[in-house]
């Protein structure tokens, strides 16, 4: 969940555990809904301390619909949701957003096991999030990512399994287009079982990829940053009760950029989760991720947030908490948490054609606060409340304050 090897770990790990279970068809795997939210921001384009800002509220009309079907030894998922969000004084904003997603886990009558999973993503991107230039125009991001993995040995003491990943990040703002993103990595790796409660696991991981507009030496010439990528990964899933889960990797990453060298990266990455559940009503997930940012990049899109995602970073560290409390069987409480660091690099064009860098450090930290109330099993109300806040210890970033409130309406038949 906290990476695409750690998602992909985790699923292969329970994918056998499904398997064995005889799967029982639901009285109705389709479902439908329509939401409607409005949302208040204390600093729409986060513009920097000092500055002055600029406050305004939208509200967001989508209409979601999916389906959860298992038939045989296989499991289909897809949901599809749109909605249109409409600024009170900036309209320039208004905008369609929309996420789609689709996944096949599928089996063999043998030892063969996998899933295959396709997710689109269009939104608008956050504004001063990143070290780009000050846009207060419509800015859509939009984020890609297929996954397939293929996995041989469910329940056999040793395991093997192959996984491909193909990334792509686009924004309709010009002025963004260095930040996109294009991304594809295969990965061959052994599984080891000594127990029902521990998998430890190794593998080898090629990434290429490239930033096709990463700096422009000539208006409407732009130079594209290519860069490979080579992970030794090792791998644990633990289950030391039956109340937490913990989750990791740990690897050695080598990665070399042709164009902007600074982003080069040796050394230690890795990521590791941990689901506790003590009691019932309680649910707790921390998330510790280190990696660069095209990896880290793609963190909120797996959480399956609709954020804005982009992160061209040389390196982050993302700490994520969330935890959960069902109050009744109606109310829910809802409190997340999470700090970012960002080893930042910008490249830009030099007179003589060639490129330089600039380069820096900021902290993002964001809080969040939400209650929601079900009345009934198709009604859904929820309100939250949120802050972030940002430093930046050089030009590449800024200083910023926002402050987030929200409140949703849902309907939903299933």
């Amino acid at each position: 969940m906290i990476s695409r090897n750690c998602r992909l770990q985790a699923f292969a790990l329970s994918c056998s555990a499904l398997a064995t279970a005889t799967v029982q068809a639901q009285a109705n795997p389709y479902f439908i809904g329509v939401s409607q939210s409005f949302t208040h921001e204390s600093n729409v384009f986060r513009v920097a301390t000092g500055q002055p800002r600029t406050a305004d509220t939208f509200g967001t009309t989508t209409l979601f619909g999916g389906i959860d079907q298992p038939f045989g030894r296989q499991r289909l998922q897809a949901d599809l949701a749109v909605g249109h969000s409409r600024y009170k004084d900036n309209d320039q904003l208004n905008n369609t957003n929309y996420r789609a997603s689709i996944a096949l886990d599928w089996e063999t009558v043998e030892k063969l096991s996998g899933r295959l999973g396709y997710t689109i993503n269009q939104s608008l991107a956050r504004y001063g999030a990143d070290e780009g230039p000050t846009l207060t125009s419509r800015n859509l991001e939009r984020s890609q990512e297929l996954l397939a993995l293929a996995r041989y040995g469910r329940e056999s003491l040793l395991g093997a399994e192959a996984s491909f990943a193909h990334r792509q990040l686009d924004y309709s703002a010009s002025a963004f287009a260095f930040k996109e993103l294009r991304q594809d990595a295969i990965r061959l790796g052994l599984l080891y079982r000594p127990s029902g409660l521990l998998t430890l696991g190794a593998a080898g991981r090629y990434t290429k990829g490239k930033y096709p507009f990463a700096v422009e030496p000539s208006p409407g010439f732009f130079l594209a940053d290519e860069f490979t990528r080579n992970d030794l990964d090792l791998t644990a899933l633990w289950v030391p009760t039956g109340q937490s889960t913990i989750n990791a990797r740990l690897s050695y990453t080598k990665s070399s950029h042709d164009a902007v060298t600074t982003r080069d990266l040796s050394g230690g990455t890795g990521a590791i989760s941990w689901d506790y559940k003590p009691t019932g009503k309680l649910a707790f997930t921390t998330t510790l991720i280190r990696d660069s940012g095209s990896e880290s990049a793609f963190f909120e899109l797996g959480q399956g947030r609709t954020a804005s995602i982009g992160d061209n970073s040389q390196l982050s560290t993302i700490l994520d908490f969330r935890g959960v409390y069902q109050a009744t069987a109606k109310i829910e409480v809802e409190l997340g948490a999470s700090h970012t660091e960002r080893d930042l690099v910008r490249a830009f064009a030099l007179p003589s054609g060639g490129a330089s860098t600039v380069a820096g450090t900021d902290r993002l930290d964001e809080f969040r606060l939400g209650v929601s109330y079900a009345p009934t099993r198709s009604i859904k109300l929820a309100c939250s409340i949120g802050h972030e806040r940002r430093s930046a210890s050089s030009a590449v970033s800024y200083p910023y304050r926002a402050d987030i409130a929200s409140c949703m309406g849902q309907f939903r038949l299933q």
